[in-house]
């Protein structure tokens, strides 16, 4: 079978190869999944850079041992994978296999939308995942959209109803508006009865995130420096009457972050779950103290990882049927084979795209 292997950390995507491996087989509790479509994420993006490994080094769970890899997770649980692997953190396929065990018996045959990652990634013909990483797709959802069932619905989900706990008739003010998380946020919060204020980099952008539901939409098109807070922090204190903000969400960092902080209400979280400007942000302690808000950050394989099986079940129940009113329908803007990788990488990291970009295999 055909699979794109990562040998050395890059940012040149020519660098991935396209080579011949084995079809793997499912140990007990997993299944072989035949692949239809696989999404590309950021996330797939650090770990072919490396990013998550370099973040990782800075905790101090992983200074113990130098000549271990560093790990996700205190105590060395959830290693960083070892290089070479195949990336691919999503995608939809057939199961055609499994090593026994009851869910994995019960996948056999159907079309799941998986959560995988290296060293086992997506961006191969057949791979293996734990059955429990593995969701059988409703027959109204699409392939290309059950590719891209997972990383963002689940994460805009629960950053939504289990993090954040959103109320009703309050305010969230969110960065990367124009995303495919953001219009997720902003089509659920129209459900939940929560008012959003979505930033975005383009005027053309505010009419598309009007239309879906967005109640206020903030353009930085035109600032620069010097006048990015005071736009951002005028707009938020206009919005909403001089309240603030109960809710933000970021996931540019840097001084987009740095300008958000204070449009914070009283008891306002911010919650961070991105590095996209590829900058780190200066807090102001009193944009802290004096509201007694609090920001705090979100990874989504820890934050899952510290769910109950009933927990986890409950999540992907209220995904689901969110799901089936369309808060997760997001355009596609290209669909390359895999041996377009590198082609397919700059499509999905290039500024203004107006949709995921996709693997599709034979």
């Amino acid at each position: 079978m055909k699979a794109i292997q990562l040998n050395q950390f890059t940012s040149n995507f020519n660098e991935l190869e396209l080579t011949e491996k084995e079809i793997p087989t499912p140990g007990k509790g997993q299944v072989l999944v035949k692949m239809l479509y696989s999404a590309i994420n950021p996330s797939d993006v650090n770990y072919i850079r490396g990013d998550y490994q370099v973040a990782l080094d800075r905790l101090i769970w992983n200074r113990t041992e130098l000549d271990k890899l560093p790990s996700f997770q205190p105590n060395g649980q959830h290693p960083h994978p070892q290089l070479p692997y195949i990336p691919g953190g999503e995608g939809v396929g057939i199961v055609v296999g499994n090593g026994g065990g009851l869910l994995a018996r019960q996948l056999q045959g159907k079309r799941v939308a998986i959560s995988a990652g290296p060293p086992m990634g997506t961006w191969q013909e057949y791979t293996v995942v734990d059955a429990k990483k593995a969701v059988a797709v409703p027959s109204e959802i699409h392939d290309q959209q059950a590719a891209m069932l997972l990383i963002n619905p689940l994460s805009s989900f629960g950053m939504l109803t289990d993090v954040l706990n959103v109320k009703r008739n309050t305010w969230l003010l969110q960065s990367g508006g124009a995303s495919a998380l953001g219009k997720m946020i902003i089509r659920m919060s129209a459900i939940l009865g929560v008012k959003t204020i979505s930033i975005v980099r383009r005027d053309e952008q505010i009419a598309d995130l009007r239309e879906i539901g967005a109640d206020k939409v903030i353009s930085i098109q035109s600032c620069n420096a010097e006048t990015l807070a005071s736009h951002i922090q005028q707009q938020v204190h206009q919005a909403t009457s001089g309240e603030g903000v109960h809710y933000g969400l970021d996931c540019i960092g840097g001084p987009l972050l740095e300008a958000m902080l204070p449009c914070l209400t009283l008891n306002g979280q911010m919650l961070v779950y991105g590095t996209l400007a590829k900058a780190d942000a200066q807090v102001f302690s009193r944009d802290l103290m004096m509201p007694c808000a609090s920001i705090q950050g979100f990874f989504a394989g820890n934050w899952l990882a510290q769910k109950s099986l009933i927990q986890k079940i409950s999540l992907m129940r209220g995904m689901k049927k969110m799901a089936l009113k369309g808060c997760f329908d997001t355009p596609i803007d290209s669909v390359f084979s895999l041996q377009d990788i590198a082609e397919a990488l700059h499509a999905a990291t290039k500024a203004g795209k107006t949709g995921k970009v996709l693997l599709k295999f034979p």
